[in-house]
C-alpha cells in the first residue's frame, strides 16, 4: 500500500438495523457485537439445568427465577407477560411439565442460532404483552455433508440431523428429544412422589427461491406426562401437547422494502386427572380438560424511504377457538353450629369460547442527525375474546455522542388481552377481563471499550393501570392441585409499580478469562384495597456473576453465583374452634398476602466441559455441579398445627429448593 493509499471505511449501519430498544440483551457469535450480552459460547459453557435455553438466559438483569420452573420473571411480571416468538411464530405456553409450572421448555438449545430478549421499551410491531419479548431463530444447516448430532445426559436424550438438497438451495433440520427427569429426582430422593416424563419434536426446511425470496415450512410438536402419588393424598395424572405448523416467507421484493409473512396453526391440549382420598377419608375427583386451536396470519414490511427515513408496519389476523371441561368433587372438614361436617364443593363447567382477533401497526424511524435516531410508532389491536380495540402509542430513540457510548430511551403504553385458555373456571371465573394496560419508561446507557469491556445502566419504571384479577397460592406455590388448597387467595390489584436500576458489566471473549457482573436494585409491587404487596418474585437486590476460562479449543471451565434478597412469603396460623361434643377443631389460617420474607437466596454452579475432534466429528462431553455448596434455599413453609392446652401454634418446615446436583452428558456430532 502507498503512502498516500487509505484505509477503506467501515460501511454505515443500515438505519434499519441501528438499536433503538433499550433492556435488550442479545446471544451472537461475535462477543464484539453491539447488542451481544452473551455468546453462542457462553449458552454451551456456562452452568445450566438440564440444557435448557430459559434457564441458560435466566442470569441476566432483571431476570428472576427459582430452581423448579424454567420459567422466569421479568421486571416483577410474570413469564406470562413475555412474548415469545420461534422463527416469527408466538409460541404459547412452551414449557414441558405445567404441573411444575413448566420444569423446561420445549425449545431445543443446540438449535437455536440468535436470541434476543427484551426485557422493557420494545417498539410497536409487538404487541399483546406487558413486560418482554423474546425473539429465536434456529439454525440453517451448514453448506456440505448432512450433519448429525446425538446427545445423552442424566435428564434425557437428544438426536438432530441436518442437511442440504436442491444443490444447496434447500436445507432441513429434524430435532427430537426424550426426557427422563425422574434420573435427577431420585438423586435428589423425590422419585416416590413425582413421576415426570417429556419428548419434542421439530422439522425445518428451507427453500431459496431466488437471491430475494426464501420459503421455510415447519413443525413442533411437544408433550409430557406426570404422575404424581404421596401418602394421604389423591393421584395425579396429567397429560399435555402442544403442535404447531408454520409456513414463513421472507423476501426483499425490491431494493429498500424487506417484508416477512407467517401462516400459523397452533393447538394445545391441558388433561388433568386427580382422584384419591385426602387422609382416607376425605374425597377428591377431578377432570380438567382444555383445548385450545388458533389461526394466525401476519404480515411485516419494512420500506426504506430515504437514508433517514425508515417506515416499518404490519397486519395480523387470527381466529381462535377454546373448549374447557372442568369438573370437580371435593370434600373438605367444617364447622356448622358448633358440629363438625364433611363439607362437598362441586363445580361443573363446559365452555366453548371463541373470537376473531386482528392488529395492526406503524413506526416510521428517522435519523434526526448522525448521532440521533428517534422512533415513533402506534398498534391496535383487537381482543379475541372482548372485540374490544386497544390503542398503544410508543417512542423510542438512540443517541450516539461518541463511536462507544448510547444513551437508549423508550416510552410507551402496552396491552395483553386475556387468553382464550386462561379463563381461570377452576375458581368460578367464566367471563373474560378486559385486556391488562401498562406504562413503561425507560432510559439506558451502554459504553463499549477497546479492551473487550462493556458497561450498560438502565433506570426503568412499568406502571400497571388495568391489572387482571387472579388467583394466587401464596403459602405454597408449588401444589399439583392448586385450586382446592386453603392458601388460596384472590387479589385484585387496582394498580401496579414495578421500578428499579440495573448495571451490568461483562468481558466476552473466545479464548481465555471472559466474566460479567451485575446488579439490580428494584422493587414491583401491587396496590391491593389499602395495602401495597409485593408481587410474588419481587426482589429488592439481585447480584449475578459467572467466570469462564477457554485455555483452548479443547476445554472451558466456568463457574455461575448469584444471590438475591429474599422472596415474600405467607404466613400460616391456627385457631381452635370448640364443638358442641366438648372437642375442638383446629381451623387453618392463612395470613396477609405476601406480608413476609424467606432468607436470601444464594448459590454456585459449576461447568466443566471437553472437546475432542475426532476423524469424523467432534465428541463433546460436560460436568455440572449445581448448588455446589449445598447452600438450602427455600421457596417456602409447609406448616402443621401443634395444640397444647388451649393453646395452638403453626409449626413451620422449611420447604427446600434443589440441593447440590451433579449432572453430565456427552455430545456427538459428525
Amino acid at each position: 500500500m502507498s503512502a498516500s493509499a487509505q484505509v477503506p471505511a467501515e460501511p454505515p449501519v443500515k438505519l434499519a438495523e441501528v438499536v433503538v430498544t433499550p433492556s435488550r440483551f442479545g446471544v451472537s457469535d461475535d462477543p464484539t457485537a453491539s447488542s451481544a450480552t452473551l455468546t453462542q459460547a457462553d449458552l454451551e459453557t456456562l452452568p445450566q439445568v438440564g440444557e435448557d435455553l430459559y434457564r441458560s438466559i435466566a442470569r441476566l438483569p432483571g431476570v428472576a427465577s427459582d430452581d423448579f420452573t424454567a420459567k422466569f420473571w421479568i421486571r416483577g411480571a410474570p413469564n406470562s407477560q413475555l412474548l415469545a416468538r420461534l422463527d416469527g411464530l408466538d409460541l404459547i405456553e412452551p414449557f414441558h411439565l405445567k404441573d411444575i409450572d413448566g420444569a423446561l421448555s420445549i425449545v431445543d438449545l443446540p438449535s437455536i442460532n440468535r436470541l434476543d430478549l427484551v426485557t422493557g421499551g420494545f417498539t410497536a410491531e409487538f404487541g399483546d404483552r406487558l413486560a418482554g419479548v423474546l425473539t429465536l431463530e434456529t439454525a440453517t444447516a451448514p453448506r456440505g455433508n448432512a450433519s448429525t448430532s446425538l446427545g445423552l445426559s442424566l435428564t434425557g436424550v437428544r438426536a438432530s440431523q441436518a442437511g442440504r438438497f436442491a444443490q444447496g438451495r434447500g436445507a432441513w433440520r429434524v430435532t427430537g428429544r426424550r426426557g427422563y427427569p425422574d434420573l435427577a429426582l431420585k438423586l435428589e430422593g423425590r422419585d416416590d412422589e413425582v413421576f415426570p416424563r417429556y419428548y419434542d419434536g421439530a422439522f425445518k426446511v428451507d427453500y431459496v427461491v431466488s437471491t430475494r425470496h426464501r420459503l421455510s415450512f415447519q413443525a413442533l410438536h411437544a408433550g409430557d406426562t406426570l404422575t404424581f402419588r404421596e401418602d394421604n393424598e389423591p393421584e395425579l395424572h396429567s397429560r399435555y401437547r402442544s403442535d404447531y405448523a408454520w409456513l414463513r416467507w421472507q423476501g426483499e421484493p425490491r431494493d429498500g422494502w424487506v417484508g416477512e409473512a407467517v401462516l400459523s396453526y397452533s393447538h394445545l391440549t391441558w388433561n388433568r386427572q386427580g382422584a384419591g382420598f385426602f387422609d382416607q377419608r376425605l374425597r377428591l375427583d377431578l377432570n380438567d380438560d382444555r383445548a385450545l386451536s388458533v389461526l394466525a396470519f401476519r404480515n411485516d414490511w419494512t420500506l426504506a424511504v430515504s437514508d433517514r427515513l425508515v417506515v416499518r408496519g404490519g397486519v395480523e389476523a387470527k381466529s381462535a377457538d377454546a373448549d374447557y371441561t372442568y369438573v370437580l368433587l371435593r370434600e373438605e372438614n367444617a364447622v356448622v353450629n358448633g358440629v363438625q361436617v364433611v363439607d362437598r364443593r362441586t363445580a361443573n363447567v363446559y365452555l366453548s369460547p371463541g373470537g376473531e382477533g386482528w392488529s395492526v401497526f406503524v413506526s416510521p424511524r428517522l435519523q434526526v442527525s448522525p448521532s440521533l435516531v428517534i422512533e415513533a410508532g402506534a398498534r391496535l389491536d383487537r381482543d379475541p375474546a372482548k372485540a374490544a380495540d386497544q390503542i398503544s402509542p410508543r417512542f423510542n430513540a438512540s443517541w450516539s455522542p461518541g463511536p462507544e457510548t448510547t444513551v437508549r430511551a423508550a416510552w410507551g403504553e402496552y396491552h395483553q388481552a386475556q387468553g382464550l385458555h386462561e379463563l381461570s373456571v377452576a375458581d368460578g371465573q367464566t367471563a373474560f377481563q378486559r385486556a391488562e394496560r401498562a406504562e413503561h419508561r425507560v432510559v439506558g446507557i451502554e459504553h463499549r471499550l477497546k479492551s473487550g469491556l462493556s458497561l450498560r445502566a438502565e433506570v426503568y419504571q412499568r406502571l400497571g393501570r388495568q391489572v387482571r384479577v387472579r388467583w394466587d397460592n401464596p403459602v405454597n406455590l408449588y401444589n399439583v392441585f392448586p385450586e382446592i388448597q386453603s392458601d388460596r387467595t384472590r387479589i385484585a390489584p387496582s394498580g401496579s409499580d414495578a421500578r428499579g436500576v440495573e448495571l451490568m458489566v461483562a468481558r466476552r471473549v473466545r479464548r481465555g478469562w471472559g466474566w460479567s457482573a451485575s446488579y439490580a436494585l428494584a422493587r414491583s409491587e401491587e396496590t391491593v384495597g389499602a395495602r401495597t404487596l409485593p408481587t410474588a418474585r419481587d426482589q429488592r437486590h439481585t447480584v449475578f456473576a459467572d467466570l469462564s476460562y477457554v485455555p483452548d479449543a479443547r476445554w472451558s471451565f466456568s463457574a455461575a453465583w448469584q444471590y438475591h434478597t429474599g422472596w415474600p412469603t405467607t404466613d400460616v396460623g391456627y385457631v381452635l374452634i370448640p364443638l358442641n361434643n366438648g372437642r375442638r377443631f383446629v381451623q387453618r389460617v392463612v395470613g396477609p398476602a405476601y406480608a413476609e420474607r424467606l432468607p436470601a437466596y444464594h448459590r454456585l454452579d459449576l461447568r466443566a466441559t471437553r472437546r475432542w475432534v475426532l476423524k469424523r466429528g467432534e465428541l463433546r462431553a460436560f460436568v455440572d455441579l449445581f448448588n455446589a455448596y449445598d447452600h438450602a434455599n427455600l421457596v417456602g413453609y409447609t406448616y402443621s398445627a401443634n395444640v397444647q392446652g388451649n393453646q395452638v401454634t403453626a409449626q413451620p418446615k422449611p420447604k427446600d429448593l434443589l440441593p447440590i446436583l451433579p449432572s453430565l452428558g456427552v455430545e456427538y456430532e459428525f
